[in-house]
């Protein structure tokens, strides 16, 4: 029959099985595992006529003779000890790092890259007006025809399909089209 307990006893059972569910939840598994066979010596193992023997006494010689490697020894350095420095280098008779190469000539400036998002149309009591979406580094602007974008570009014509942008400090027409 089911008799009354105490709320102190209660709560203090259910504490110890939660701790015993927590305990068993958290136990890695691998400990687990028990061994149902025991496991022979290795003295005592035989061998197989197709598993070779081992003889760890002979690596062990063997292990003692091998040659060890030098204390500054990398082997991400290409064959160049940092013991020995620069001059490992001209040892072998490898060429000097290479400079980069300089064009001649004044270096090409990066412009602001533009990439046109869309071309928005409106009804104007002379006509159809056009309005280019362009993004560029500075944000998203809405040009007309005559307005500069990031200081280096005037939109010279707004298209259905593109714009046409010049590039003032160059003087160079280039065409903006929309992706499909």
């Amino acid at each position: 029959m089911i008799r009354s307990v105490s709320k102190p006893v209660l709560a203090v059972g259910l504490l110890a099985l939660m701790v015993g569910a927590w305990y068993w939840a958290l136990l890695p598994h691998t400990q687990l595992v028990v061994a149902r066979r025991l496991a022979l010596p290795v003295a005592t193992a035989r061998s197989g006529p197709d598993v070779p023997a081992v003889r760890l006494a002979d690596l062990a010689v063997e292990a003692a003779q091998r040659p060890m490697p030098d204390d500054g020894r990398n082997p991400f350095a290409n064959g160049v000890s940092t013991s020995r420095g620069a001059s490992a280098g001209a040892d072998r008779g490898e060429a000097a790092a290479a400079t980069p190469i300089v064009a001649p000539g004044a270096p090409v400036p990066a412009w602001p890259r533009l990439e046109l998002i869309g071309v928005a149309e409106a009804r104007d009591g002379s006509g159809l007006v056009r309005t280019a979406i362009v993004s560029g580094p500075h944000g998203v602007h809405h040009a007309r025809a005559g307005e500069v974008l990031e200081q280096v570009y005037r939109v010279e014509r707004i298209g259905g399909d593109g714009v046409d942008v010049r590039l003032l400090p160059e003087d160079r027409m280039l065409r903006l089209a929309l992706r499909p």
